[in-house]
C-alpha cells in the first residue's frame, strides 16, 4: 500500500479534525490541522422556525437537504421548539431528497426515509438528473442552502413547476482563533508543508480571506502554485493541492489554485489514499 512517507499534510477541515488526522497518520503522514471555518447555526432564525412549523402543518410537499450539518441543524431547531417528534413524523409525509451520504446519514439516524439520492460524485448535475422523473409541479419544495444559493438547482426545480422555499440553516464563519491558519501559511511559504487538503468548497474562500486580512494572500498563492499557468491547466509548482471532489475542485480552480490530486470517489479516506498514490 502506498505511503505518505513522513510528509507533512496540512488540512483546513473544522468538524472532523481528529478523523482527518487519524487518516493521515495511518498512511504514514504527519497531520497539520489549521481549521478555517466555524459553523454558525441559525436555529433562532424566524425563517428556519417557520419551515419547521409549515412542515408540521403539512404546508410543505418536499424537502431537499444538501448537507449533513444542515439536516442536523433543522432537526435541532425543531427540538429547540419542542416539536422534534412531530417534525420527524411530518417528514414521513414528504418527498425527502438528500444530495449525498452526509445528509442521508443524519436522516437514517432519525429513521427518516429518503426518496431521492443521486449517485457519486453527488454533484448538482447528478442531483438534477435524479429528479428528472419526479413530478414536482405545483409542489412546495423546501431547499436547504449552504455557502450560497444553488442557482442551477433552484432553476431546475422552478422549471419543473415547483414553488421553491430557500432556507439557510447555518453559515460558515471565520474561526475565532486564526493563529493556526496564519502559521500554516508561513510554513507553506517556508516549504515546511508538503501538501494541503481541502474537504469542502467554503474552505477555499475563508482561507483566502484570512490570508488577505493578514496581507499574506500573495505568499499563500505562490506556495500553492496559483497563477503559475495562464492556460487554465493545472500546473502547481508549490505544495501539492488535494481536493476531496469535483465541487471543491471547481471552487479551487475558480480561485485560480491548481488541483493536483482528486480521488475517484469524494470521501476523505479516498482522498488520503489518492495523495499517497500520487507520490507512490
Amino acid at each position: 500500500m502506498a505511503s505518505l512517507n513522513g510528509r507533512t499534510i496540512a488540512f483546513v477541515e473544522a468538524r472532523m479534525t481528529s478523523e482527518m488526522a487519524g487518516l493521515i497518520e495511518r498512511h504514514g503522514g504527519v497531520p497539520y490541522a489549521a481549521p478555517v471555518l466555524q459553523e454558525v447555526y441559525l436555529k433562532d432564525s424566524p425563517e428556519v422556525q417557520q419551515l419547521v412549523l409549515d412542515t408540521c402543518s403539512g404546508r410543505v410537499d418536499a424537502i431537499t437537504l444538501l448537507t449533513g450539518v444542515g439536516t442536523q441543524a433543522l432537526i435541532a431547531t425543531a427540538a429547540a421548539m419542542g416539536r422534534e417528534e412531530e417534525f420527524i413524523q411530518a417528514m414521513d409525509r414528504l418527498t425527502v431528497i438528500a444530495r449525498s451520504p452526509k445528509p442521508a446519514r443524519v436522516l437514517r439516524r432519525y429513521k427518516i426515509h429518503i426518496d431521492v439520492m443521486p449517485p457519486e460524485p453527488f454533484t448538482t448535475p447528478d442531483l438534477i438528473e435524479s429528479l428528472q422523473n419526479w413530478d414536482l409541479s405545483g409542489k412546495v419544495v423546501a431547499l436547504q442552502h449552504y455557502g450560497g444559493p444553488n442557482r442551477p438547482l433552484v432553476n431546475h426545480l422552478q422549471e419543473k413547476g415547483a414553488e421553491v422555499r430557500e432556507v439557510t440553516l447555518y453559515t460558515w464563519g471565520l474561526p475565532q482563533d486564526e493563529t493556526p491558519v496564519l502559521s500554516m501559511i508561513d510554513d507553506l511559504a517556508g516549504g515546511g508543508i508538503d501538501a494541503i487538503a481541502f474537504t469542502s468548497q467554503p474552505q477555499v474562500g475563508n482561507l483566502l480571506t484570512i490570508a488577505a486580512k493578514a496581507e499574506r494572500e500573495e505568499a499563500l498563492r505562490a506556495s500553492l502554485g496559483a497563477g503559475s499557468s495562464d492556460s487554465g491547466e493545472d500546473a502547481n509548482t508549490g505544495a501539492v493541492v488535494v481536493s476531496v471532489g469535483p465541487v471543491c475542485s471547481r471552487r479551487l480552480r475558480e480561485a485560480n489554485i491548481p488541483v493536483d490530486v482528486e480521488p475517484d470517489h469524494p470521501h476523505m479516506g479516498n482522498m488520503v489514499l489518492a495523495l499517497a498514490d500520487y507520490w507512490g
